[in-house]
């Protein structure tokens, strides 16, 4: 059995969020906002069950992250693991920041990222392969690019795009908040977090937790590909997780194999054929 380390992002969004990892027959979820069927549904199309899932990360409490969670151990009786003030009343195993959690063939890991509830992004690794999740948070500072330096696969959120959360609809405090240190990261500043760890083996990016209302997937892959070539590393793999789709298989550490590598997305926000070069401003 292979033990190469992988993963798909099956829903992202304020709708739901939900990641599936694997390596070597151990499967994991991190995050469970959707019901029970929904995520069967999800798995089904990346061709895997319920019963391939061995455990859940918590990232945090909020419902998009958690509302299927009950469902999910009344099903599979799967052990769920979170940090500290996020799973208690959830029934999670607590463990520490940083502190190992064996599971199977894989060895998950959480570090605090600043959000405005207590938050934590995911470090993933198996047979030297290793993958990094964050997906709610305000801004990347130092201390969240050392945790997830080296990972060859990266989901990063990239919520909104600044300009058009100014000019949106949104009322003038929930704009304060989401464009705040302990709100949401904006297009930008996932592409200077995309520029910070490209040098130190990033090969696939992820951008997860688009706002419907204040980005795009064409907005944000534009946007972070667009610092990356500038950067020296148009070569990265950049596409954006969907609230509807799941992604295609990320295998971690997959060779580069051309200069520049995007992807194109239709109006209703699916992805084109992959390899197609986006045409950016």
């Amino acid at each position: 059995m292979s033990m190469s380390l992988r993963l798909c992002v099956l829903a992202s969004g304020s709708s739901g969020n939900a990641t599936y990892m694997e390596a070597g027959g151990t499967g994991l979820l991190v995050d469970a906002g959707l019901s029970c069927g929904r995520i069967r549904t999800l798995l089904a199309r990346i061709g895997r069950r319920l019963e391939d899932v061995e455990a859940m990360l918590l990232t945090h409490g909020h419902s998009d992250h958690t509302s299927g969670v009950r469902s999910l151990v009344r099903e599979r009786g799967v052990a769920v693991y979170a940090a500290t003030g996020v799973g208690e009343r959830l029934g999670a195993k607590l463990v520490e920041a940083w502190e190992p959690v064996p599971i199977g063939n894989l060895l998950a890991e959480f570090f605090e990222v600043p959000h405005d509830s207590r938050t934590y992004g995911v470090r993933v690794s198996s047979g030297g392969r290793t993958v990094a999740l964050a997906t709610d948070l305000g801004e990347v500072s130092l201390g969240v690019l050392r945790r997830m330096r080296g990972a060859e696969a990266v989901v990063l959120e990239a919520n909104h795009d600044l300009d058009w959360l100014l000019r949106g609809p949104y009322p003038a405090d929930l704009k304060r908040r989401v464009a705040s240190s302990n709100g949401h990261l904006s297009n930008r500043q996932a592409a200077e977090a995309a520029c910070a760890l490209a040098p130190h083996g990033l090969k696939d990016l992820i951008l997860a937790h688009l706002s419907k209302t204040n980005n795009s997937p064409a907005r944000a892959t534009g946007t972070v590909m667009g610092a990356l070539r500038e950067a020296g590393h148009g070569g990265i793999r950049v596409r954006a997780a969907l609230a509807s789709h799941p992604t295609p298989w990320v295998e971690a550490g997959e060779p580069l194999e051309s200069p520049e590598y995007a992807y194109r997305y239709g109006e209703d926000g699916t992805e084109g054929e992959a390899r197609q070069l986006f045409d950016f401003e």
